[in-house]
């Protein structure tokens, strides 16, 4: 029990407060936790309660001390930890962080040396505005969770920053109810070679976050990236989220990136495979959702396995490639993804394009389309010649397409085109709204009765996305089981 209030950091020699190792025996556990009793079950920040920066007085302040020591790290193979209601941050005047919080280093090259059943709760973790904060939290573990805690100001000029990554642990990981703010990726799995051979991080829970990135740093010099991204991560779950705010700086400001990648030349398995991606809202962004199927981080390193098996399912994106951050390509699949869904999605606006499979020789086989609603302006499905059955033949047979709504606001546009020439590019199952009023929706996104495409689908549903669900999924409720049904006690 830390008194609220009261700034704790490492007395020297010691850099960093450490979580040890010990004898445990299951279900034996170290809470670590603010003295307020508004961590309490009846006080103002209870179990299931999203913590706020205005609570910090009633936490603890602990704080890193020397550049690049965490202000907590976990020992080789400590387990059983739970840290309630810390405000963690750093000194005034660090000029560099790497990991504010470190649960694995990332160089343990055999599981039984991770760090386990560690969760934060309701907890503050945020950088300085001077200086550079490159991550939040350093995800290499087993049954790991991080819920209702509050992620701000992680940037870093010199190289990429995130809220929270994780490269090197098995899981599973449970990511819930938090707001992350990173100016590179928020959310991150991947991005370097695991040193334990084989390893996939598994069973991953992303539920009910708000990923979010500060509009000033457009003009800061830090480089801003995607607001998640996959690139090593097997089973995940990602529901009930809210991505935002990507721009064109370190990368096109694409907002989720899911691919396979050998980062480093030592990672021929790495995979990202069997995501759903469903529930969430994406918006103003350059661009969509980016599908790669396999990454070398270097010319001439080998490939990794090829991302399959991805479903995007009841998402609403709003604002895709609209000013100030202009693009507007809603997906791009790339490099030979196989089974690939995508289904229930709305966009109310894509300028650059539905779908770009990027190389007319790339086979992304597998594909289904169906049940989307979706704003065709410039391009669609391909472009030109190519575009709707030409493209969908050539890149992604076999392929089911079925019940799509294409709102046709080309007019006036370098692509126009009149909704029976449209219509005719498509298979015959596509219908073509003239414009957004002729759909039938109301400022919520939500079908009215009165629409065409209200509860026509073939699975009885609306066509486009389920505002209901969506909203649903965003409030709760939450779930103490990972991904796969492992539990993962947080409190």
């Amino acid at each position: 029990m830390l008194t609220a209030g009261n700034t704790f950091r490492p007395a020297a020699p010691q850099t960093s407060f450490l979580l040890r190792n010990r004898s445990v025996s299951a279900g034996q556990w170290i809470t670590i936790r603010s003295s307020s009793s508004e961590f309490d079950a009846s006080g103002a920040v209870p179990p299931d309660t999203r913590v706020e920066p205005a609570r910090a007085d009633a936490m603890p302040h602990i704080r890193a001390i020397a550049n690049n020591a965490p202000a907590i790290r976990a020992d080789v193979g400590a387990r059983g930890y739970r840290l309630i209601g810390l405000d963690i941050g750093a000194d005034q005047g660090l000029s560099q962080v790497t990991n504010l919080v470190e649960f694995g280093s990332g160089s343990a090259t055999s599981v039984a040396d991770e760090p386990s059943d560690i969760a934060i709760d309701r907890c503050y973790l945020h950088g300085n505005d001077s200086g550079n904060y490159r991550r939040g939290v350093a995800l290499n573990g087993a049954r790991l969770a991080i819920v209702e805690s509050h992620f701000e100001n992680f940037h870093d000029v010199n190289t990429d920053s995130q809220a929270i990554v994780g490269w090197n642990g098995p899981g599973p990981f449970k990511i819930v109810n938090n707001y992350l703010e990173a100016a590179s990726e928020n959310i991150l799995f991947g991005g370097g070679d695991p040193a334990i051979p084989d390893l996939v991080p598994s069973d991953i829970e992303i539920r009910r976050n708000l990923s979010t990135k500060r509009l000033s740093w457009r003009t800061s010099g830090v480089s801003v990236k995607n607001a998640f991204e996959l690139k090593n991560a097997r089973r995940v779950l990602v529901e009930g989220n809210t991505f935002e705010n990507a721009w064109a700086s370190g990368q096109d400001g694409t907002g989720i990136l899911l691919k396979s990648a050998n980062q480093d030349g030592k990672c021929t398995w790495c995979v990202t495979e069997h995501v759903t991606f469903r529930n969430n809202l994406i918006r103003t962004v350059a661009h969509g959702l980016l599908i790669n199927a396999a990454e070398a981080g270097a010319r001439g390193l080998p490939l990794p396995q090829r991302a399959n098996h991805i479903r995007i399912q009841n998402v609403l994106f709003d604002g895709v490639g609209l000013a100030p951050f202009d693009g507007g390509k809603l997906f791009r699949i790339l490099g030979g993804v196989s089974d690939v869904e995508i289904t229930h999605v709305t966009s109310t606006s894509n300028p650059s394009g539905i779908l770009d499979p990027h190389d007319p020789t790339d086979l992304n086989p597998n594909f289904t389309f169906k049940y989307n609603i979706i704003e065709r302006r410039y391009y669609g499905i391909g472009a030109g010649t190519a575009e709707g059955i030409p493209t969908l033949t050539r890149n992604f047979t076999p392929f089911v397409y079925n019940q799509n709504v294409l709102v046709n606001t080309s007019v006036g546009t370098s692509q126009a085109a009149s909704d029976s020439s449209l219509k005719s590019k498509y298979p015959a199952v596509t219908s073509i709204a003239s414009d957004w009023n002729s759909v039938g929706v109301d400022a919520g996104h939500r079908l009215t009765t009165a629409s065409p495409f209200y509860r026509v689908g073939e699975d009885g549903k609306d066509l486009g996305v389920d505002m209901d669900a969506l909203t649903a999924a965003q409030a709760g409720p939450a779930s103490s089981t990972c991904a796969q049904g492992t539990a993962v006690p947080r409190r």
